[in-house]
């Protein structure tokens, strides 16, 4: 049987768990909307097209 520090300790690493796989969730869904914004303008679309489209700043478009 687990004691009560054992178990805090067990819901504070699990936590720490789900905050690192939602961090790691947005550093991908980033990662990939910035590739497709460079696919964009590579094509000539709108920078601020683009932007709609992909949820990312006008400026960072700009310096793809």
């Amino acid at each position: 049987m687990k004691t009560g520090i054992e178990l805090w300790v067990e819901d504070v690493r699990n936590e720490g768990v789900l905050v690192g796989e939602r961090k790691g969730e947005r550093n991908g869904e980033r990662k990939k909307a910035l590739k497709i914004a460079a696919g964009m303008k590579a094509k000539g679309m709108d920078v601020n097209e683009i932007a709609e489209l992909t949820e990312l700043p006008v400026d960072e478009i700009i310096q793809l």
